[in-house]
């Protein structure tokens, strides 16, 4: 059973028909109906008017173009066991012509959709011969018709019909606010060079604006004489296309689908302040009439496919391709260089950047941030790098290695950067004295706060440096270790700025790799050559510590930024990681859990952040967490879970 995930399958058919062929386009549409239950989809959307054709002209006049339609639905009907189907007809009602979409859910048809805005622009002249749906809802043919909201088995679903998309009010509106989750188009929208983009952009806003999911369908082919239909079909959340498409497919017809989440619908709307208040405004229109068609069964969707389809990395570009991946890392890079560049020049108070550049991967990414805002400084006209950043090797002698010293001074030395190594031997050792003598009688000091006077002695050395030198310290942690505290209070997440504390460890050390090659930093390659590791105990490193960071990240991102429960994120982790046993990455997700919920305590304490990502942990303006609670039941679940 999942704890927080309604995964549905949609689809949409492009489908080539010819006007008046009742036969032939039934034909087609049963093909492509059978291979999309075939393929487990739950929704199916087909296009505009596909079972009589679009470009019928006057021959709409004729009665029996809507009687044999009404026909042939039914005849269709028989076909939609065990799925729900969106089919395009026209209808006839008090001797007006209605362009509809009829929903057949589980072998019935439940209601239709008409359209309300008819295009007489351009090619279009469907004001000659069509009625415009006003408003409201009636009954046709037995069934009910109009605004309508479909109560399905697994969700709230409704419809539209092409042009209704592109309206300034368009029908959907109300529909969604009625509950809608899903919104289906069926479009005959004929074809005109790189017109996919502007329909891909059209439903991707409606998609955002409604909070809502949005399946387009559309004809493919000549219907009639003239008009060419591209096809295609697009699945889309308010976080990007899904699916997309063939355009101009040589074939009679194409499905293409996706595993949808509706509940990402629901917690999106839940939690948006903009929506809750444009969802309970007063209705100034009519309101949709939700039709309660849930009978019959639902088997969702399978995790295995709706993790296939997710992106390689939550954290990166969206797109795909090198110009995708090359733009998203350069304005991340810029936007943190002028953050960076900001904060310094608009407080006043600081004459230099002070970097504890440790050999690791976070410090090197602030040193190269902090050399670029340099470069940025007087409206970008630069300044002298070596007069406004210095950086210092605090080494402990039983635990920092040659290797990050070595990588640490080439890096500063190919930067410009004046760099120093000044010895925290001497300190820790009094350090830990104290911390004995404080605990005489209590216990031994543990191995944890030996590990953490380190830091702290750093971060108090690091303080004090910046007093006399009127420095600003970055703070080097990044947004993976915030999520499970992997700081230590009053060491290394303390100090002025925290550039990266909302970049995540896979993306720092994607960002090093693509900023060493756009910029030739040699010097880079011995950072990434070391493991990660604090360097605060023996062969420390901080994957055996916590877990993969490729795994850490994943889970990051589905429990805090999906609000998914800790069940739904293990089986997600499964199928994404299949390099890892599924016990182990079972234990990693409770961990990962009892060290997210249990350290917000530390993220309170946590420097002013740079906010580059839409996962924002930073408490004081972006997530608003308990400091105490329990998660026991959560890791009950966990436990119970099976794949």
């Amino acid at each position: 059973m999942l704890c927080g995930m309604r995964l549905i399958r949609i689809g949409t058919a492009a489908v080539s028909v010819k006007v008046g062929d009742f036969t032939g386009n039934l034909g087609r549409l049963r093909e492509v109906i059978t291979a999309a239950k075939s393929d487990g989809v739950h929704l199916l959307v087909t296009p505009e008017l596909c079972l009589s054709g679009y470009s019928l002209e006057d021959r709409i006049l004729w009665p029996d173009i809507a009687r044999r339609s009404w026909t042939a639905l039914h005849e269709l009907a028989e076909h939609c066991r065990d799925i729900s189907v969106w089919i395009g007809l026209p209808v006839q009602h008090r001797s007006m012509m209605y362009n509809a979409a009829a929903l057949i859910h589980d072998g019935r048809v439940r209601g239709m959709v008409l359209k309300r805005f008819l295009p007489t622009y351009s090619i279009f002249y469907e004001g000659r011969n069509w009625a415009a749906w006003d408003a409201g809802v009636d009954e046709i043919n037995g069934v009910p018709a109009g605004d309508l909201v479909f109560q399905l088995p697994f969700g709230l679903v409704s419809a539209e019909i092409c042009e209704d998309m592109w309206a300034p009010e368009p029908p959907a509106r109300e529909r969604v606010l009625a509950g809608a989750e899903v919104i289906c188009n069926c479009s005959a929208s004929p074809f005109t060079p790189l017109k996919q983009a502007t329909r891909i952009r059209r439903v991707q806003q409606a998609a955002e604006n409604y909070a809502c999911v949005y399946a387009y369908a559309n004809l493919l082919g000549l219907d009639n004489s003239r008009i060419v239909f591209d096809g295609g079909g697009l699945v889309v959340t308010p976080e990007g296309v899904q699916a997309e498409g063939e355009l101009l497919a040589k074939a009679p017809w194409t499905l293409t689908h996706s595993v949808v989440d509706l509940d990402e619908v629901k917690r999106f709307r839940s939690e948006n302040t903009t929506w809750r208040e444009y969802a309970t405004e007063p209705a100034e229109h009519a309101e949709a009439e939700v039709i309660d068609a849930s009978d019959g069964s639902f088997i969702p969707a399978s995790v295995s496919d709706y993790a296939r389809q997710l992106p390689a990395t939550f954290f990166g570009a969206s797109g795909t391709g090198r110009d995708a991946a090359t733009q998203y890392f350069d304005e991340l890079f810029d936007a943190l260089v002028l953050g960076l560049r900001d904060y310094f020049e608009k407080s006043g108070v600081f004459r230099r950047y002070l970097v504890a550049l440790s050999g690791g991967r976070d410090s090197a990414l602030c040193l190269v941030l902090a050399v670029h805002a340099v470069r940025a400084f007087n409206g970008g006209k630069g300044a002298d790098v070596a007069e406004h950043i210095e950086a210092v090797y605090l080494p402990s002698d039983a635990h920092s290695s040659t290797d990050t010293r070595r990588a640490a001074e080439a890096l500063a030395s190919e930067l410009g950067v004046p760099f120093r190594v000044v010895s925290i031997e001497d300190e820790t050792r009094i350090a830990t004295e104290k911390a004995e003598e404080l605990m005489d009688g209590l216990g031994a000091v543990t191995d944890l706060a030996r590990q953490n006077i380190q830091s702290r002695v750093r971060g108090t050395m690091m303080l004090n440096w910046a007093n006399s030198a009127g420095g600003l310290v970055l703070v080097t942690a990044n947004l993976s270790e915030a999520a499970v505290g992997y700081t230590t209070t009053g060491g290394d997440n303390q100090g002025g700025l925290s550039p990266i504390a909302n970049v995540p460890k896979t993306l720092v050390s994607r960002l090093l790799e693509h900023v060493a090659k756009r910029d030739g930093l040699a010097s880079i390659a011995n950072v990434l050559a070391i493991p990660p590791s604090a360097e605060l105990a023996p062969d420390q490193t901080d994957e055996v510590d916590l877990m993969p960071y490729a795994v850490l990240d994943d889970l990051l991102y589905l429990f805090a930024r999906r609000r998914l429960a800790l069940p739904d994120c293990w089986r997600i982790v499964v199928e994404r990681h299949p390099d890892h046993d599924a016990e182990q990455l079972r234990e990693w997700t409770a961990k990962f859990g009892k060290l997210f919920a249990f350290n917000q305590w530390k993220r309170e304490q946590l420097p002013v952040s740079l906010k580059v990502l839409d996962l924002d942990l930073d408490p004081k303006t972006g997530f608003r967490f308990p400091v105490t609670q329990s998660i026991e039941s959560e890791l009950a679940e966990l436990e119970a879970a099976r794949l």
